[in-house]
């Protein structure tokens, strides 16, 4: 029986409403202070997973605020010691437990040079935390596994209601449903355990999706990395025949994740083009067509492309921690990564 505290935190429902309960007038206040501010554009500085809330968070933020947002590389702060000039800048920082020595100068470089910064963290405590204007906390408890996921899922929760708050679309999406969409990707679970043993001998593999749900494909590709200890490369859909499609074989397989309407087409053409490599494909899909041209797929319900998105995180979540089960390695701490993952 799989009891390991990355997979207690997946099913973690009670750390989500938290989150939601203690940020229902903390992030529509921000967004206000943000409109006032009224930005050109916006920044996100974050590491590892946060990174991946963050590319989510860039897709979300320009597809309704509309301003242009762009992922920053703290060693121009830090290694370089230099700064920009983000006087009309909005500069947002995810990091979970708020360690993060280079994110956290970034933000008080960015306050200096006139920038509005804010914060994501699960540590009021922290150095990100006491760099930055203003915060919204996870409220998700102590995160016990070395791998990352309520966090995740929670920083997801957070973006999309700012960037909703932002473009005043706040009344598009709801948290009941949302809620209801985690709990939809906890009931997959059952598919998952058959998609696992399937993934679980993988040597090497590859990761694919396009738009903001490319976030879930990059996580996953980390996920899987740091829990069954194998190589795992992602790439958007529209890069993957720019070079990588030519190394796909039989020997590693394509992971697929096609939920949103906007882009589902495109993972359609890649799992076809894979027919002619023989690598086997596996899909957690909303679409019934690309389920039945894959090798293996998790057929989502959600026809909602938000909502299937939280649906499939949880899915992409469960799959990583099973694997990690049914392999024996470390879901929870990689012997490796012990002390080793403040970023610098």
């Amino acid at each position: 029986m799989n009891d390991t505290n990355m997979l207690k935190e997946i099913r973690e429902i009670s750390a989500l409403e938290n989150c939601i309960n203690k940020n229902k007038e903390v992030i529509p206040a921000i967004a206000e202070e943000i409109k006032e501010f009224n930005p050109k554009n916006i920044m996100i500085v974050a590491r590892g997973t946060s990174t991946h809330g963050g590319i989510f968070g860039k897709y979300f933020l320009e597809l309704h605020y509309k301003k242009p947002v762009e992922m920053a590389d703290p060693s121009i702060f830090t290694v370089y010691d230099k700064n920009l000039d983000l006087s009309n800048t909005v500069v947002i920082a995810i990091s979970q437990s708020g360690k993060g020595y280079d994110v956290s100068t970034v933000l008080k470089k960015a306050k200096e040079s006139g920038a509005y910064t804010m914060a994501i963290t699960n540590n009021p405590n922290s150095l990100v935390a006491e760099a930055t204007d203003k915060h919204i906390f996870n409220e998700i408890g102590e995160a016990k596994s070395g791998a990352a996921t309520k966090g995740f899922t929670t920083t997801l929760y957070i973006l999309t209601k700012l960037a909703l708050y932002l473009s005043d679309e706040e009344d598009n999406f709801d948290d009941d449903k949302y809620l209801e969409a985690i709990k939809k990707g906890l009931n997959h679970y059952d598919s998952v355990k058959i998609m696992a043993k399937e993934l679980v001998n993988m040597e090497m593999g590859f990761s694919i999706s396009r738009g903001y749900s490319y976030s879930i494909a990059k996580e996953f590709a980390l996920k899987l990395m740091e829990t069954i200890l194998v190589p795992v490369i992602s790439f958007k859909a529209s890069e993957f025949c720019h070079g990588p499609l030519a190394c796909t074989s039989s020997k590693y397989p394509v992971i697929l994740f096609a939920i949103d309407s906007n882009t589902n087409s495109d993972i359609k053409k890649i799992v076809t083009y894979l027919k002619d490599t023989e690598a086997k494909t596996y899909v957690i899909t909303n679409d019934e067509e690309i389920a039945n041209i894959s090798d293996r797929a998790i057929l989502i319900d959600e026809k909602i492309s938000i909502y299937a998105y939280y649906e499939a995180v949880i899915i992409m979540q469960l799959l990583s921690s099973e694997m990690a089960f049914i392999k024996g390695t470390y879901q929870d701490h990689v012997p490796i990564l012990r002390n080793r993952t403040n970023t610098f």
